[in-house]
């Protein structure tokens, strides 16, 4: 054993420094390690030699790296795997903690309100990686670790990337059994070769049983004889062990526990619709004893999480937060009872909820297929507002009657997060649906209180109007640009608002990661101030009741959750803002009246780089993609060196995003760019060795030059607007870019007279541009984008021609351009009318246009960004989920 430790510190010397070992299971030996790279803890776990010695590493890695890309706040993450002199291990994060298995052993039995909220957090888990294709194979307690009230499952998809690398018959020669007695389905039992994700749910009602009744649903002395019993035998009712047992639960378990996988759950979601009423039944929701934290504490407390347990889990590990009350008592806030309110197959966002706190209004849908929903909070169906109309319908706001509802739809051209001469038009409905009538034309309803609504037009104009009879005025938003997510204070005399990051809330590609700024104004006094201004992401402003403390989502400390900002009697801000939640990643956050009710979306939005073979004739699918970069990371923006040796792309691998260098070939990612703020879109210079970007480090987006080696860093803009998406001319001294300002955006020039020569003042080459210009090969051009659905190229004298008018072909939110290696082709993203994303090829002299890459794959639902690499397409490729959860506000 000495040996093979010295053995297995030698071979990971590089990486890890490892340091003891934590124990061992019937795969793996776990040790304590410290990642080098990053300075942290970690667990790493090691494959059983004689395990190991009869797999193949190239498959078992490939397989393993499925289980890497799951992302879910009760899934313990997956940070490295590899091969090293004959070790084949994973790493993932340590913290210490215990397991479930460690609690059961103290305590046998769990209290029913416990038992069925920890369930509740592992079907959430197995509910996520089964729409992934992921099937975990050895549910247990020991493979369930706790943090605080939740829980969080490891080893997620290592027993079937072992099964899929191996095959049965070299597992048994292995002597290593794929799922543990106690828990194993029939199927498994038998050797089954079709064993699938059902298995999961038998072993969830397995150990729902030994919660809840503190003995497994069937005992043996031997593994035979359990094996045997699981096939053969019936269990007893749970409730004939503990009477306590609602009859609910007992029927969740017994139905778990059928022999035959068709009797079962059929999926983990339906598990969970009946572990909700449950939850109502056992009463699991009541708040337990609240913690207070002194209000001079700027850190937030949050828990501690069990042995090798990840990043900060949670999606309901509390916060808590003390401020200082209206009246100067001392008062303490808490998030409880978080639970997740919809689990539709569609991203499912902007929650509003209703004035009472009973009811609530969303989006479900991405782009024209977006609708408004209505449901009650409590439980039932939802019902869909606006499935028969067209076009797209979003930012649904309830009106103080609390019966009807306002929502903004857009048909033909969308122009929401666009700058555009007029906006979509506003309606209102019942609640239950009918007639809709409409409320505002050309603008949206961004909040509703008492009797003023506050609207939003063209050219980040807003509007106070009062409902009784229509008096309208036009609110100071001082130099505020992209104005959204607009929030009236309870007595309805101010305003918050954000200003930056529209596209946040875009509905074709939500999430984007840019700075803004909250701001509060005044509709007597008309004043307008930034309250919060930091260079972060900082939306979705709220009220609490007693006006004098603002909610709001940023990511000022990390990825995205809910922070509060106390304000004085004048609306400024007193104090730094105190972070409330921990682990939630909201996209936007809503309250009730008496806030007392909060509702937030949960946003995870991943982007990763696949490679496509352009078509010579005809159009492929987007499913012969193959991945270019495997991982759990938000990838936007990439480029290739002209010799074809470099792939550079931006990643947020290693917390905030930052640039990263590989062979295009294949191999590693070393990162150049270290800076704390966010690193975008690399662009490779003539000969490889320069790399253009821009960053957001200094608050705006500025352009810098970096050496490929990560050295010789130089900033080239310090302006007041934001410059961004650079492009290289073809010999090195030209470079164009994105210029966004107050008065819209263009495409600018700058110049200089050989390499390392200083960069001369900026010229304008035309206005109205929406998307990055890129040159032409032989750099006598430049394409770019802009109106929406218009390619057209630009000449560094400023003449402009018209390529493609998406809207004569159907098209609109026409995106990209990029050029082929020969420069015959322009290559670009369009939507149609029917919500389908293409990648089309024209002629730069314009004429006909060519579907080459057609987008017809859900599990990766848009691209954002593509290279021409030889005869291949580079397309980053974007995921969301997004689900309604709701949560109680004690304070």
């Amino acid at each position: 054993m000495a040996e093979t430790f010295e053995r297995l510190k030698t071979a990971l010397a590089d990486r890890y420094a490892i340091e003891q070992e934590l124990g061992a299971g019937g795969m793996a030996t776990v040790y304590l390690a410290t990642d080098l790279k990053h300075e942290r803890k970690v667990a790493v776990k090691v494959l059983r030699p004689d395990l190991a010695a009869s797999l193949g590493s190239q498959r078992f890695l490939r397989e393993i790296k499925i289980a890497a890309q799951l992302h879910h706040p009760h899934i313990l993450p997956l940070h490295d795997s590899g091969e090293a002199d004959g070790f084949l291990y994973y790493v993932m994060p340590y913290q210490e903690g215990h397991s479930l298995r460690e609690k059961l052993e103290k305590e046998v039995e769990l209290p029913v309100p416990e038992a069925v909220r920890l369930l509740h957090d592992v079907v959430d888990a197995l509910a996520h990686a089964h729409k992934h294709g992921v099937v975990h194979r050895d549910i247990k307690p020991d493979n369930v670790l706790l943090s605080e009230r939740h829980a969080l499952v490891t080893d997620f998809g290592v027993a079937k990337a072992v099964s899929e690398a191996t095959g049965r018959q070299e597992l048994t020669t292995a002597g290593v059994a794929l799922g543990t007695p106690a828990y194993m389905a029939p199927e498994q039992a038998v050797a089954d070769p079709h064993v699938d994700h059902r298995a999961d749910i038998y072993a969830i009602g397995a150990m729902a049983y030994e919660l809840l009744t503190g003995r497994p649903p069937f005992t043996g002395t031997t593994a035979q004889q359990i094996l045997g019993a699981h096939v053969a035998e019936d269990p007893r009712r749970p409730s004939e062990l503990r009477p306590a047992i609602p009859a609910v639960l007992d029927q969740f378990v017994l139905t778990c526990l059928e022999k035959r996988p068709a009797d079962r759950y059929q999926t983990a979601d339906a598990m969970l619709h009946d572990l909700d009423a449950a939850l109502s039944t056992t009463e699991v929701m009541t708040p337990t004893t609240k913690r207070s934290v002194a209000t001079a504490r700027d850190s937030v407390p949050v828990a501690r999480v069990a042995v090798i347990s990840g990043v900060t889990v949670a999606t309901a590990i509390l916060g808590f937060l003390g401020w200082t009350s209206l009246r100067g008592g001392s008062r303490t806030m808490m998030l409880s009872e978080i639970r997740q309110v919809t689990r539709g197959p569609e991203p499912e966002m902007l929650p509003q909820v209703a004035p009472d706190g009973d009811e609530l209004v969303y989006t479900s849908g991405l782009g024209m297929d977006t609708e408004v929903f209505v449901r009650d909070l409590s439980g039932g169906r939802p019902i869909a507002l606006t499935a028969d109309r067209p076009g797209l319908q979003f930012l649904p706001r309830w009106m103080p009657d609390g019966s009807t509802i306002a929502f903004a739809e857009e048909t033909g051209t969308p122009r929401y997060g666009k700058r555009a001469a007029e906006y979509g038009t506003t309606y209102v409905l019942p609640r239950f649906g009918g007639a809709a009538t409409v409320l505002l034309e050309n603008g949206y309803v961004e909040s509703v209180r008492g009797e003023w609504l506050a609207f939003r037009t063209a050219a980040d104009s807003l509007f106070a109007r009062r409902l009784e009879n229509g008096e309208t005025v036009n609110l100071n938003t001082g130099e505020a640009r992209d104005i959204h997510s607009v929030s009236w204070s309870p007595d309805a005399k101010r305003l918050a608002f954000v200003a930056g990051n529209l596209d946040f809330l875009d509905p074709f590609v939500p999430g984007n990661v840019a700075p803004s700024a909250i701001w509060i104004t005044d509709r007597g006094s008309g004043e307008a101030t930034p309250i919060i201004d930091d260079g972060r992401m900082n939306l979705s402003p709220v009220w609490l009741p007693d006006g004098r403390h603002l909610l709001f989502v940023s990511n000022r400390d990390g990825p995205r959750d809910i922070y509060l900002q106390r304000l004085d009697r004048q609306s400024r801000p007193t104090g730094t803002p105190r972070r409330v939640s921990t682990g939630l990643e909201p996209h936007g956050v809503s309250l009730s009246q008496d806030g007392r009710t909060a509702v937030y979306s949960r946003l995870i939005f991943r982007s990763n780089l696949w490679s496509v073979t352009l078509p010579t004739t005809g159009v492929v699918s987007v499913r012969t993609a193959e991945p270019v970069l495997q991982g759990n990371e938000l990838v936007e923006n990439h480029g290739v060196s002209p010799d074809g040796r470099w792939l550079a792309f931006d990643s947020d691998r290693e917390g905030n995003q930052d640039l990263y260098i590989m062979p295009a070939a294949g191999g590693e990612a070393r990162r150049i760019t270290t800076d704390q703020g966010d690193d975008f879109h690399p662009d490779f210079g003539p000969d490889g060795e320069e790399i253009l970007f821009y960053s957001m480090r200094h608050g705006t987006r500025d352009l810098f030059i970096i050496g490929r080696d990560g050295t010789a860093e130089q900033r080239l803009s310090d302006g007041p607007e934001e410059e961004l998406h650079p492009s290289f001319s073809p010999d090195g001294n030209r470079l164009v870019y994105l210029t966004l300002g107050p008065e819209g955006g263009g495409i600018s020039l700058i110049a200089r007279d050989r390499r390392g020569g200083a960069w001369g003042e900026p010229t304008r080459l035309s206005e109205a541009v929406n998307t990055p210009p890129r040159w032409s090969p032989d750099g006598r051009r430049v394409a770019f984008a802009s109106a929406v659905t218009q390619i057209s190229t630009v000449t560094p004298s400023g003449d402009i021609a018209l390529v493609v008018d998406g809207s004569q072909h159907g098209l609109y939110n026409v995106q990209g351009p990029e050029w082929s290696a020969d420069g015959t082709t322009i290559y670009f993203l369009g939507f149609s009318t029917s919500g389908e994303q293409t990648v089309y090829a024209v002629a730069p002299e314009g004429g006909p246009i060519r579907p080459v890459v057609l987008l017809d794959d859900p599990g990766r639902a848009v691209a954002f960004w593509m290279t021409v690499f030889g005869d291949r397409l580079l397309l980053t490729l974007t995921e969301f989920e997004a689900d309604v959860y709701t949560a109680k506000i004690d304070f």
